[in-house]
C-alpha cells in the first residue's frame, strides 16, 4: 500500500518524477483540514488526519483495479493543508486558526500554481466546516480567471455519511465536533490517537431549527470541545463511513473521466 500511496505524492517526487508525471490529463488531489480541539478523546489533526486517509483508500483502491489504473497513474496527492479557518474554536486552548482572507488567498495561490503547471482538473477533500466558504471563494476566483480548470469539492464529508446511509448513526444523524461520525472515522484510520474513556456525553446543542442558521462560538455549544454523542462511535461505523466516501469519490472521478471532466453544456458543443 505504501509504495501505491508514495508514487502518487508530490512532496516525495523529485523533479525528474514531476515531469515524468505532471500531463493534461493529471489529477490534483488536494485535503484541507484543521488544527484544534475535539474533545478530551481525539487529536488536534482530526480533520486532516482522516480526510488524507480517506484519500489514500481511493488510491489505493484505484491502482488494484485493470479498468482505473489509467485514473491512478493520473493522480497526484498534494501536501494537506493542515490549518483552517477556526476562529469559531478560538476559546479552546491550542486553536490554530488562519483569518478567512488569508485561508482564501492560500486556498487560491495553490489552485493558481497548479494551473500554471498546466494541471486543469482539481479535486479537493475538506474536513473542517470553517473552510468551506475560503474553498468556494477562491474556487469561483480561480475558475472566472481560467474558464477551461474544473475544480470539483467534497465540502462536508460528515454530512454525506449520514445522507448515504440514514441508518448508520444513532444520534443527530452522526453529526458533532468530534461527535459519533468523527469519532468513528478515527478509530477506523488512527485508533492509537481516539481515547473514548474520556469522551464526554452526549452534547446536542440547544438552537433552533435549521431553516437560520447562527453563527455561534463553539464555547456558546459546549464546554468539552465536542458536540454530538462520541460514545456512540464505533470501528465499524468509521469503516462504513471510508467506505460509503469512497465509493462516492471513486464514482465521481470515474463519471468525469468519461466525459473527460466536461459538464453541462460544454457535453454538447462539437
Amino acid at each position: 500500500m505504501a509504495n501505491t500511496i508514495n508514487n502518487c505524492l508530490l512532496e516525495e517526487m523529485n523533479a525528474i518524477q514531476v515531469k515524468e508525471t505532471i500531463t493534461d490529463k493529471t489529477i490534483a488531489i488536494l485535503v484541507i483540514g484543521a488544527c484544534e480541539n475535539h474533545g478530551d478523546h481525539m487529536p488536534f489533526g482530526s480533520d486532516f488526519i482522516f480526510p488524507r486517509k480517506l484519500v489514500e483508500n481511493v488510491i489505493t483502491d484505484l491502482s488494484k483495479n485493470d479498468n482505473t489504473r489509467s485514473l491512478y497513474n493520473s493522480l497526484i496527492l498534494l501536501p494537506a493543508i493542515p490549518y483552517g479557518v477556526s476562529s469559531h474554536h478560538n476559546n479552546f486552548q491550542m486553536t490554530m486558526s488562519v483569518k478567512p482572507s488569508t485561508m482564501v488567498s492560500l486556498i487560491e495561490d495553490i489552485l493558481l500554481s497548479l494551473v500554471m503547471n498546466g494541471v486543469r482538473k482539481i479535486l479537493v477533500i475538506n474536513g473542517h466546516d470553517g473552510n468551506i466558504a475560503p474553498i468556494e471563494i477562491a474556487s469561483r476566483k480561480v475558475k472566472n480567471e481560467n474558464e477551461d480548470v474544473v475544480i470539483a469539492c467534497l465540502e462536508s464529508w460528515w454530512v454525506l455519511a449520514g445522507q448515504k446511509d440514514k441508518d448508520l448513526f444513532k444520534v443527530w444523524q452522526g453529526l458533532g465536533h468530534g461527535g459519533e461520525a468523527e469519532t468513528s472515522a478515527m478509530l477506523s484510520v488512527r485508533p492509537d490517537l481516539v481515547n473514548t474513556h474520556y469522551a464526554p456525553e452526549q452534547v446536542i446543542p440547544n438552537l433552533p431549527k435549521d431553516d437560520i442558521r447562527i453563527y455561534w462560538k463553539f464555547n456558546e455549544l459546549t464546554n468539552t470541545g465536542a458536540t454530538g454523542a462520541p460514545k456512540k462511535a464505533t470501528v465499524e461505523k468509521g469503516q462504513r463511513i471510508i467506505e460509503i466516501l469512497k465509493n462516492s469519490i471513486i464514482s465521481f472521478l470515474i463519471d468525469m473521466e468519461k466525459t473527460d471532466w466536461k459538464y453541462g453544456l460544454s457535453l454538447t458543443k462539437t
